[in-house]
């Protein structure tokens, strides 16, 4: 049986590893199941279950980097992003940005509009400047220019991504620094911090009045001894705390103020891609909607007005990050820019109450979801926060004329 990361997704289904593209051009032949290609399972959302058959591509017999020059790169759309930096950087190149976590593929992280921080950084896909396919009439094909803006974020409707060329930049190194704030003077100076830093983002801890922020900015200064992973123990810490508070409120505020006091200020310094991204240990589930940054202070106090009110339960921290607009046809910042904020629950509780109430808040502030986290937009939804909509659904016809790739799930959306 298949699952996902967090264990929210399961499937029955078969999992296919073909290790050529000859092999995947067979199974797409010689059978008439449902294909979903899935990367690392780090999506929450049905993209791949309640079909035939489950594609893994990371055994594709590709080299990590097939080509580079500088700027840009050609390379293997399967590979995990952390193996993929590391290429790269052997050669002197780096991705301009990454999120927080590098276990995923490129071609998942792309298709689903992945992103980091940074208010004149955007997501993974629009560093996309060309693709190789195999499309659902079987076919190798390579992606033109005029259909890239419906490949870079494509939910793995179009096919089966085989290479990637991207926009890359000489190899850097950043300097992380983290510190604890009260939360209304994150709320009050977050869009001053986001012109100043290269990449900020802020979390909020719930039922404490503080957060926490994280800046990284480019620096020579050399590469120095990464500190000991906090983030980890201080979510163990949480969830220990979060038991407290319904014996005893006081001895839960004191704990949490004394983890607080001892996170400190850290500063480091290390390559991009190594300091970007964090491990991710406990296993959550998790909403993320994308706002216009007009509307992210008022949505930020209804959402902490609920935890501490109506959701008392919740304790997983809330995440707020900043991205450049695009122009891909399905990306939540396309003319953006937009403000993402994550909210979590552990994956061993129920999360539905928390997520539909925020949801409710998200969307009436005319938020975006996250392709790869949790939602329950219809088809009317999209057709309403996507122009070009239409578009998509006409490249996908083109390259998928007998839906080989449209699982019942994304069928509810993305079939007319």
């Amino acid at each position: 049986m298949w699952k996902n990361w967090s264990g929210n997704q399961t499937a029955e289904a078969p999992v296919a590893q073909p290790r050529s593209v000859e092999q995947l051009q067979a199974l797409l032949r010689d059978t008439g199941d449902v294909l979903r290609p899935v990367g690392a399972g780090h999506s929450f959302t049905p993209l791949v279950t309640g079909h035939g058959q489950i594609l893994r591509l990371d055994q594709i017999d590709k080299p990590v980097v097939i080509s580079s020059d500088p700027g840009r790169a050609r390379v293997n759309a399967n590979a995990r992003l952390h193996q993929l930096s590391a290429a790269l950087g052997a050669q002197g190149q780096a991705f301009r940005n990454l999120g927080d976590i590098n276990v995923q593929s490129l071609a998942g992280a792309m298709s689903t509009a992945t992103h980091g921080t940074g208010r004149e950084l955007p997501c993974l896909a629009a560093e996309m400047t060309g693709a190789q396919l195999l499309s659902g009439t079987g076919e190798v094909i390579e992606i033109t220019k005029e259909d890239l803006p419906g490949m870079q974020v494509s939910l793995g409707l179009l096919g089966v991504l085989l290479e990637i060329e991207l926009n890359t930049v000489p190899a850097f190194n950043l300097r992380r620094r983290v510190g604890v704030r009260p939360v209304e003077e994150m709320l009050s100076r977050m869009h001053e911090k986001w012109a100043k830093h290269r990449c900020y983002e802020f979390f909020i801890l719930p039922h404490s009045a503080k957060g926490v922020q994280v800046t990284h900015d480019v620096t020579d200064d050399a590469v120095g001894k990464a500190p000991i992973d906090l983030d980890a123990l201080g979510l163990q810490m949480m969830k220990l705390f979060s038991a407290l508070r319904h014996v005893h409120p006081k001895l839960h505020k004191a704990a949490l103020a004394l983890m607080l006091k001892l996170q400190g200020e850290e500063s480091f310094v290390g390559e991009s891609w190594r300091v970007l991204s964090t491990t991710r240990n406990m296993r959550f589930n998790e909403m993320e909607y994308h706002l216009p940054p007009s509307e992210v202070e008022a949505v930020l106090r209804e959402i902490t007005g609920l935890v501490a009110t109506r959701h008392t339960e919740v304790w997983f921290p809330i995440e707020i990050r900043q991205t450049a607009g695009d122009t891909a046809w399905l990306s939540p910042f396309q003319n953006g820019p937009r403000v993402s904020v994550a909210v979590h629950m552990h994956a061993g509780q129920d999360h539905s109450g928390f997520f539909r109430d925020c949801e409710a808040v998200f969307r009436s502030a005319g938020g975006r979801p996250h392709w790869g986290k949790l939602h329950s937009l219809q088809r009317r939804d999209l057709e309403e926060l996507y122009p070009d909509l239409g578009k998509f659904d006409a490249l996908r016809a083109r390259l998928d004329p007998q839906d080989r790739f449209l699982s019942p799930a994304l069928a509810k959306l993305f079939r007319p």
